[in-house]
């Protein structure tokens, strides 16, 4: 791919390497162009990738512990993805699926730990979790630039489908990064991820109803993540 000219230093040059740790502790070794082995981490911030997106599962393990795939990622992998980033001088694009495993239009399943309850329950709980595990993750060093709260959520979000519930999840996914990026003194974008870019009516739809849900974000994003625009 021939490099632009002209792009700014902030303009977003993302990699989702959810996976990165479940391959290498396979055997994965990455090389540079020069045929020797080198940190994957530093591979991509050599050739311009300056965001790192991860995916979050709630509980991505059976209650054997053993994981459902896919890289297995809950927080603590997330963080330390999140810290390698950080050494090469990455941002990190946070993405919670609020699911236990992946998050879709087809399905949207609620993490195994907050089946039965009821929304004002759930939307305490998913605000809990947000915080905590945003918090974890800035622990470990991470650079937090961006929160994608919900994955693909065309259809709805943690097992929920009426807009009205979805709303009060989606706030309570905002207001937990709000708090913990005040408290941290950090500016970090809050993203709503939808799919199926060429559905151009009914992109413009879901944005109305964000607007007229009074959701509270920043990044309108669709089907990847960096492909994205703000509509204020």
């Amino acid at each position: 791919i021939e490099p632009i000219e002209g792009l700014r230093e902030d303009f977003i040059r993302g990699a989702d390497i959810s996976s990165v740790l479940a391959e290498e502790e396979s055997g994965v070794i990455y090389y540079n162009e020069a045929g020797q082995e080198q940190d994957i981490f530093q591979t991509l911030a050599q050739n311009g990738v300056n965001y790192i997106r991860v995916r979050v599962w709630n509980d991505p393990y059976d209650e054997d512990g053993n994981g459902y795939g896919g890289g297995n990622n809950d927080t603590a992998k997330a963080a330390e993805i999140g810290k390698r980033a950080a050494q090469y001088h990455m941002k990190l694009c946070v993405d919670y699926h609020y699911s236990d495993f992946w998050a879709d239009p087809s399905k949207q399943m609620c993490p195994k730990t907050w089946e039965g309850m009821s929304i004002e329950e759930k939307s305490e709980a998913l605000y809990a979790f947000t915080v905590e595990s945003l918090s974890d993750i800035l622990d470990a060093g991470a650079d937090v630039g961006m929160v994608q709260i919900g994955n693909e959520i065309n259809n709805g979000i943690a097992g929920e489908t009426d807009w009205t519930k979805r709303r009060q999840l989606l706030q309570a996914g905002a207001r937990a990064v709000r708090e913990v990026a005040k408290e941290r003194d950090r500016q970090i974008q809050i993203a709503v991820h939808f799919t199926d870019v060429s559905d151009q009516e009914g992109m413009l739809a879901l944005a109305q109803k964000l607007q007229d849900k009074e959701i509270d974000y920043d990044i309108y994003s669709i089907l990847l993540s960096f492909l994205a625009w703000d509509p204020s």
